[in-house]
């Protein structure tokens, strides 16, 4: 199947002078007395997760408290040359589509995405967005984004579901991820106050811009941090053919 490629010209309200994602959504707020209900009606949204974890980690940064939660990682391997090839340091340094970090910071009223089911009948899905409300060594107690329902997480194991590693490894962890920013098809499902698209990697699967830009209820309501004023559109013509 081969894309079209497109731009299209960027209205100007949605293209900031200060083309900073984190100061375009968070700049309005302090965060030393914000209320998770403002944290939770905002999202960066980007391409993909590398871009995502790091402007996770930076809005962090602005919230009071430190709390880091380290991982045990595990290669499944009972051969001793594996143990020798894939030390434990270079699987602490991996973080695989749909695993949560080695080192994964947190901090009370961080909002948090779930990355395994655990209750679909209480709403507790993949990709399910949750308050955190108090830390321990084996446990996350979190809420619910409308604050209803509170919810203990524990720390399990977790296996990486991609197929083209050489090698299987465990890693027993909380299976959760920030998420004041997420990837564009994360988002899927969602709807937000107010969001910043960051497009500094362009879009590369067909409908992913629409996915991003639907995500705010108007054009008001977002920001788009790219290199100039226009945004590359990725469309595969076969979708529309007979």
């Amino acid at each position: 199947m081969s894309a079209l490629e497109s731009t299209i010209q960027l209205p100007l309200q949605c293209y900031p002078s200060i083309q900073d994602p984190i100061h375009q959504l968070y700049s309005d707020i302090y965060f030393s007395s914000v209320t998770p209900q403002e944290l939770t009606g905002r999202a960066i949204l980007t391409v993909n997760n590398e871009r995502s974890m790091e402007i996770n980690n930076k809005v962090l940064e602005f919230m009071p408290g430190n709390e880091t939660a380290k991982a045990v990682d595990m290669i499944m391997s009972e051969d001793p040359q594996d143990q020798w090839t894939f030390p434990e340091e270079f699987l602490n340094s991996l973080t695989p589509t749909g695993l949560p970090p080695y080192e994964l910071k947190l901090k009370i009223g961080c909002i948090v995405m779930l990355l395994r089911y655990f209750a679909p009948s209480k709403g507790l899905c993949n990709g399910t967005r949750l308050i955190v409300t108090k830390l321990q060594k084996n446990i996350i107690q979190a809420k619910s984004i409308d604050g209803t329902e509170t919810f203990l997480i524990p720390r399990i194991p977790l296996i990486p579901s991609q197929t083209n590693m050489p090698f299987k490894f465990k890693r027993m962890q909380f299976p959760i991820r920030l998420v004041f920013s997420m990837t564009i098809n994360k988002s899927q499902g969602q709807t937000f106050e107010k969001i910043c698209l960051v497009l500094n990697a362009p879009v590369f699967s067909h409908g992913q811009l629409y996915v991003g830009l639907s995500k705010a209820r108007s054009f008001e309501s977002v920001s788009v941090v790219v290199p100039k004023c226009e945004i590359f559109n990725c469309v595969y013509e076969e979708v529309f053919c007979d």
